[in-house]
């Protein structure tokens, strides 16, 4: 990296050099990314992610709250396993590089297992039908974690992609904890065309459209637990496949856990009885982003 990588690096995040696994150090390095260029951006990520690992096997620093949640999208699961922390830096073109950290422990006592997550641009659309290793993950900040109703080792994680100035993306990405690490795109996603690794909502820039887990709600309005999505469609029907024109049409689908071990289904056209909650609940570092994809 050149001198003017370093003088961006550095400028952006003033406390690097001596308080990077501090709290106040971790706020300073997430923010950098709002101002850094080139590849210092990548510098300051992976240095990032350092001072994450070494935050976190800090004596009690895993444990909640673990600090990170309000600056960066950190997600935990209720069982304290997994923990997935995710950050994004914009370029020119707007798109974005992602990075992430994986941290898993499988019980109170056992060693804290990191994995490294990075992807340098949000320009392609992820797959719906191909397993990824993390070194060739599709970046997305996720927001919410849903355990699988079957598998302890499954989670799915909800998450928003800036993608490109024509469209943005909401995912449901299912990550699967293995033996020799995690693996996005876990087979539990049902839909009337066959199986899915992962549900992906693309849609036009200018527009919102929301993707919530709601828990089992009884009585009269109840519905069974339920990952709600608003469902797409284009502008006018000639438009049918070009997602920039895409939009929530007031009508929403669901996936659902199966019967008897089945895997989650899809169901169209359900009725939201509540409305759905804020789900963006971290800090993008683009300013102009703060007041996008809400509802």
């Amino acid at each position: 990296m050149g001198r003017t990588g370093l003088a961006i690096l550095f400028l952006c995040s003033p406390l690097l050099p001596a308080w990077g696994q501090s709290i106040e150090g971790l706020q300073s390095l997430h923010a950098g990314l709002s101002c850094c260029a080139g590849d210092a951006c990548l510098t300051l990520s992976d240095s990032l992610t350092s001072a994450l690992e070494a935050h976190l096997l800090e004596e009690g620093a895993w444990e909640p709250p673990s600090g990170t949640a309000g600056f960066m999208a950190t997600v935990e699961s209720a069982d304290g396993r997994l923990k997935v922390m995710t950050w994004n830096w914009p370029h020119e073109d707007r798109t974005s590089s992602y990075g992430g950290l994986v941290a898993f422990r499988d019980h109170a006592d056992a060693r804290i297992e990191f994995t490294r997550l990075h992807d340098a641009s949000s320009a392609d659309r992820p797959d719906e039908n191909q397993i990824f290793k993390p070194e060739d993950w599709c970046g997305a900040l996720y927001y919410g974690m849903v355990p699988d109703a079957v598998d302890p080792d499954v989670w799915l994680l909800l998450g928003w992609d800036d993608a490109d100035a024509q469209v943005t993306r909401k995912i449901i990405e299912p990550l699967q904890m293995r033996a020799k690490g995690p693996r996005f795109g876990a087979g539990v996603l049902q839909s009337p065309q066959g199986l899915r690794r992962r549900h992906v909502l693309e849609y036009a820039d200018a527009v919102q459209a929301s993707l919530r887990h709601q828990p089992e709600a009884l009585g009269k309005q109840g519905h069974p637990e339920r990952i709600l999505f608003d469902h797409l469609a284009p502008r006018e029907p000639h438009l049918t496949g070009i997602t920039a024109y895409y939009g929530p049409d007031m009508t929403f689908d669901a996936y659902a856990p199966g019967k008897k071990g089945a895997p989650w289904m899809l169901q169209e056209k359900v009725d939201a009885i509540q409305p759905l909650q804020e789900d963006r609940p971290f800090n993008d570092p683009r300013p102009r982003n703060g007041r996008r994809n809400r509802r």
